[in-house]
């Protein structure tokens, strides 16, 4: 028995449209999860460039005189050391110090967000908290003891808000720096940021 053999004529139209949905088929739409990581869909150009240059950050405070030179080392206790960082665009950089104090002991700790801003512009956005926590009242035998150092007896309380300063600047080229008073003593916040853009 013979069968009967059909042929499909395929026409160019037809063929078109299959080939044209095997390429739709086959590409990558990009999504908001796709799109999110260092992949080719960063765009290069507009206003996501600027988030593309890390900054460079440096941060310190330090005790100063009335004319605003810094207190010599001998003298200084309450000093966030110098810090330098690298960071990317809208990275919030914490620093954390604890230094003693006659009453006890003073904690710092200071937040920076460094944000592109267009041309050299730098926005700093920062944030100051200062914390005390102060030795336990001792009795008699308990100083004496501490005293003759036979005993280790000095505690801290729970630490304490005590200064709180938040700010956000736009600097180009030049540094922010703050003022603020703390027990008497006059301290000074020196932030430094500038975009790696080149």
């Amino acid at each position: 028995m013979l069968r009967a053999i059909t042929h499909r004529v395929i026409t160019a139209p037809a063929l078109a449209a299959v080939f044209a949905s095997s390429l739709v088929g086959g590409l990558v739409v990009p999504t908001q999860a796709s799109a999110s990581n260092n992949s080719l869909t960063t765009p290069i150009t507009g206003a996501s460039l600027d988030a593309m240059w890390p900054i460079a950050v440096e941060v310190e405070i330090v005790r100063v005189d009335g004319d605003g030179e810094t207190v010599p080392r001998t003298r200084s206790r309450a000093v966030l050391r110098r810090q330098r960082s690298i960071v990317p665009d809208g990275h919030e950089l914490q620093l954390h110090s604890a230094v003693r104090t006659d009453r006890g002991r003073r904690e710092f700790a200071l937040s920076v967000t460094a944000h592109q801003h267009p041309g050299d512009a730098v926005e700093l956005e920062w944030s100051l908290q200062v914390r005390d926590a102060e030795y336990r009242k001792l009795d008699a035998p308990s100083y004496l003891l501490h005293r003759l150092q036979l005993s280790n007896v000095l505690e801290l309380a729970e630490p304490t808000l005590k200064i709180a300063r938040a700010d956000i600047v736009s600097v180009r080229r030049e540094g922010h720096t703050q003022r603020l008073e703390i027990d008497g003593e006059l301290h000074e916040i020196r932030i430094f940021a500038r975009s790696m853009r080149g």
